[in-house]
């Protein structure tokens, strides 16, 4: 545990304890679920196996969430800047991207060295997907942060779900959008998830990919040239930007 505190300026104390701050370190053993089925397939010889990490996210998640209940234990607003000035919450999640690449790795290595049948292919894609898909979580923190490294490592574990336009997509365009008819990130009311899904999902790739377009190139935020003192006549070309999708 650690005590965070400040006093304001009215002399009152504002203090948070984090009681689980070391029990964060166990996200670190996450990648174990979706790997536990390639070992338990070979312990096996069933291709049941591999629905294990589908066991845990639709049994075994749900099944905790109705034992613990919901967490109060939230930091105060005041308290924040404090906890994102602790490198250790920070390491926490860069020691996390290198595992989404080793899963991402081990599933190719044994879908390409196993024979499976229909069933395992989709056992293999579905559990490997859903866990590719919680990078997006973590991309979408790092992708907050002002750090120029943290962006850079958003960047590469949205790489894994194929998800790499998030980054732009998101800060530039749901947060200036959000609420609104024009935003795809945005359920309607009423909205069921899977309908939300084939909206949002498209929608984020077009408006990523337009948000990227229009922001300037280098070359195109060059300060202009600094006319010579020699010359009594200037003759400036327009320059016309350019933006690269990729």
């Amino acid at each position: 545990m650690k005590t965070y505190s400040l006093t304001t300026d009215t002399g009152n104390v504002i203090s948070f304890t984090d009681r689980k701050r070391y029990l964060w370190a166990g996200a670190l053993a996450y990648p174990l679920i979706a790997l536990s089925a390639f070992v338990a397939f070979f312990y096996t010889g069933s291709e049941l196996a591999l629905f294990l990490p589908l066991a845990f996210f639709y049994v075994v998640t749900p099944v905790a969430d109705l034992i613990f209940g919901n967490d109060e234990n939230n930091p105060p607003e005041e308290i924040v800047p404090q906890l994102e000035a602790d490198q250790y919450y920070r390491y926490l999640a860069w020691a996390l991207i290198p595992a989404y690449f080793v899963v991402l790795g081990v599933s190719a290595w044994f879908v390409g060295t196993q024979q499976l049948s229909w069933l395992g292919f989709v056992a293999v894609a579905i559990g490997g997907g859903i866990f590719a898909g919680t990078a997006i979580t973590l991309g979408h923190e790092l992708g907050h942060k002002r750090s120029a490294i943290d962006k850079l490592l958003a960047r590469i574990v949205l790489a894994v779900p194929a998800y790499g336009h998030f980054v732009i997509e998101h800060n530039r365009g749901h947060h200036t959008q959000v609420a609104t008819p024009e935003d795809p990130a945005t359920s309607r009311m009423g909205e069921t998830i899977y309908r939300f899904a084939l909206r949002e999902m498209p929608g984020a790739l077009r408006r990523g990919w337009a948000c990227l377009s229009s922001t300037p190139t280098p070359r195109s935020r060059r300060p202009p040239a600094v006319p010579s003192r020699t010359s009594s006549k200037v003759t400036a070309k327009p320059r016309s930007a350019t933006a690269s999708g990729g």
